[in-house]
């Protein structure tokens, strides 16, 4: 079973957080922790709030080279299509950070929690489209700082792709997990 409480993603950072002595890495650290918030509360200007105006992510390991949005508009239009389709719950157990003074990475077993309804906006057969449905994957981010300790952009790797056959049902125990509006 996987709890969505979003405590259980801060957990791990807000320890890291705790034992980073360099101010500069606190910093980097309390903007990645903004930004997931930000992200888990569905804000798009809150996590516009954590970057640079132009901002530049990068997105590997679908097959399909790199797919990230580059610039502040396409990358408030991808929170943007997240957040209207309902798929920003998640939970992400982080077992590294490696914190640098113009660099954040990190990396950990990602579950995201997609309404059927938006799997089959994106072209995926589900069972039912009323019903929640978790898709967990391993990833691997950078995230990149300016001399200010805001973040310009992203470099995630993922495991693949997003298939019908990598999502199953939350069950009811996990749906009772969820944050609000989910």
């Amino acid at each position: 079973m996987i709890d969505f409480d979003p405590q259980q993603t801060l957990k791990p950072l807000d320890e890291y957080i705790a034992k980073t002595t360099n101010p500069r890495h606190v910093a980097i650290l309390q903007n990645f922790r903004e930004h997931l918030l930000a992200e888990i509360a569905g804000d798009v200007d809150a996590i516009m709030n954590t970057q640079h105006a132009d901002p530049q992510y990068h997105f590997y390991g679908m097959g399909l080279g790199d797919t990230g949005p580059k610039g502040g508009e396409a990358v408030r239009g991808f929170y943007r299509t997240i957040f209207d389709l309902g798929y920003n719950k998640l939970r992400y157990d982080v077992d590294r950070f490696i914190v640098a003074d113009h660099a954040l990475f990190h990396e950990g077993d990602m579950h995201i929690v997609f309404p059927g309804e938006a799997l089959v906006a994106m072209g995926h057969a589900v069972d039912d489209p009323k019903a929640k449905y978790v898709y967990s994957y391993r990833t691997a981010a950078i995230f990149h700082y300016d001399e200010d300790g805001v973040c310009t952009g992203e470099d995630t790797y993922s495991d693949g792709a997003l298939t019908v056959d990598r999502v199953r049902k939350l069950t009811a125990e996990e749906e009772a997990t969820l944050p609000p509006n989910v």
